[in-house]
């Protein structure tokens, strides 16, 4: 997906005493949970995830659950994947790459096909199965000069507050290694970089690991072969693991007592939820099919759990002093969210057993997206920042639009495919599409079928290691490149 967005580097739900100062960033969080792709099968893959009309193969049931009851014969599916991410990063003048590597676990199932005895229905079919919609995975980092410091926003972040009621994993962590401190006991903090302009060196070295899949149970029948209809049961699961190492150095020795600082987090999201989907397909002839489905919102129940750690380093008439800390205990948060409803559009072109092409159009309004943040805490304040990210979202998100269009060309026990998506951006200020490319091969025979599928996507935005306007340049801009290979075998029981 292309996220031309400021995302603030803090994780947004651990900072929940500094609600009015992080509401005006954190709502970008909602896109990882709401912003999905279609993942999957080789074959849904390598065809551009086109299969909405076109049904019979376990990827497309995550799209439409109505082509379960196209299936004849039952099978059983698994997938593997590589993943592979190349991200560049520009933070002032200076230029950075990494290329980090993953394996997957794109998709998995079985379909139970059978006949009913009824002439008009012709079959009742079950599945049960696991498809990707969401790939977490890359490894980012940045570094350059720039005038500013974390410490800056801590020192502010701070002010007013006893040293006892302090945040345990920021300004308490500043405190207890003296990166800030109060030599007037007026609860007005101070810092080695008051009145520091200069500029000097900082970076930011993150790696994100997971994703969110989705554990289907879908039900579907057929009329006259001409009308299939279906229903399924999503449980999503998500995992995601993110760790940061941001580090600022005084390499030229400008800044007095100041040393070096590193201020680690790392942060773990997990849940599930529930979803329905229901689906229509229609055989207008040999040839056409048109399909139509509905996916209700998916309510995600998540579970948060960081901790940080603190190094400073800094040097005075006593000679150099180096501090560190780490919370005794890890925090924790449990919270909600509420993803967007989807529509799909499908069509799809049948030329004889030779070739099949589709075409899927998906609409999906993210500014209805919510936060839930009072299941754990029902403090005022807990509410006063659900307010204001729920306001955020629907200020500054909009209904998107997805194109999807792929075929399969057939030539004797091979098949070979391709396919393109464009998917809207969910920012009400952005009018781009970002390209999803793919390609596939197949090969199958009367009992067993293998699908290897390639795609392709890019994204940009600007990273921000931290909230507030405090560090000049504030951001880095991120690009990222992602690229899946996958391999499907399954056999037909």
């Amino acid at each position: 997906m292309k996220r031309l967005f400021l995302l603030a580097g803090t994780t947004a739900l651990f900072c929940l005493g500094h609600a009015g100062r992080l509401a005006a960033q954190v709502y970008t969080e909602m896109l990882h949970y709401a912003m999905t792709q279609v993942d999957g099968s080789g074959r849904t893959v390598g065809a551009g995830g086109a299969l909405g009309a076109l049904g019979a193969d376990i990827g497309a049931l995550s799209i439409n659950p109505a082509g379960l009851g196209r299936y004849h014969r039952s099978e059983l599916v698994f997938a593997i994947g590589w993943d592979g991410t190349h991200t560049s990063s520009l933070f002032g003048a200076t230029k950075e790459s990494i290329n980090k590597s993953f394996m997957s676990l794109p998709a998995m199932g079985i379909v139970f096909a059978g006949r009913t005895r009824q002439s008009d229905w012709k079959a009742l079919n079950v599945s049960v199965t696991y498809n990707r919609q969401t790939n977490y995975n890359r490894r980012f980092f940045f570094e350059g000069d720039a005038s500013g410091s974390l410490i800056d926003k801590f020192v502010d972040d701070a002010r007013g507050v006893d040293p006892n009621d302090l945040d345990n994993y920021t300004t308490g962590l500043a405190y207890d290694v003296f990166a800030i401190y109060d030599d007037n006991h007026d609860l007005n903090y101070e810092s080695d970089f008051s009145g520091v302009t200069d500029s000097f060196y900082h970076s930011q070295d993150i790696l994100e690991r997971g994703s969110m899949g989705e554990l289907g149970i879908a039900l579907a029948s057929n009329y006259k072969d001409r009308i299939y209809i279906g229903m399924s049961f999503g449980i999503p699961v998500l995992s995601y693991k993110v760790d940061k190492t941001y580090q600022e150095r005084d390499d030229h020795n400008t800044i007095q007592y100041f040393d070096r600082l590193r201020f680690d987090e790392n942060v773990t999201t997990s849940g599930s939820g529930f979803n329905v989907k229901l689906g229509l397909i229609y055989r207008v002839s040999k040839m056409l099919h048109i399909g139509m489905a509905l996916h209700s919102p998916t309510w995600l129940d998540l579970s948060d759990s960081y901790n940080n750690t603190m190094l400073y380093q800094y040097t005075d008439g006593a000679g150099e002093h180096s501090n560190e800390k780490t919370p005794e205990e890890s925090g924790a948060f449990d919270y909600r969210v509420r993803t967007p409803w989807r529509a799909i559009l499908s069509g799809g072109v049948v030329i004889g057993r030779r070739a099949f092409w589709g075409v899927d159009i998906g609409l999906v309004n993210y500014a209805s997206s919510e936060f839930d943040l009072t299941r754990e805490l029902q403090s005022q304040e807990t509410r006063d920042l659900e307010r204001d990210l729920n306001r955020q979202i629907s200020k500054n998100f909009r209904q998107a639009t997805n194109f999807r269009t792929g075929g399969e060309y057939r030539y004797k026990t091979f098949r070979f495919r391709a396919g393109i998506g464009l998917y809207g951006s969910a920012l009400a200020d952005d009018d781009s599409f970002s390209k999803v490319y793919s390609l596939g091969v197949g090969y199958r025979v009367k009992n067993f079928f293998a699908d290897l599928a390639w795609r392709s996507n890019a994204y940009a935005e600007g990273y921000a290691p931290f909230s507030g306007d405090y560090l000049k340049p504030t951001a880095a801009l991120i690009n990222t490149k992602h690229h899946t290979v996958s391999l499907t075998v399954g056999i037909k029981l």
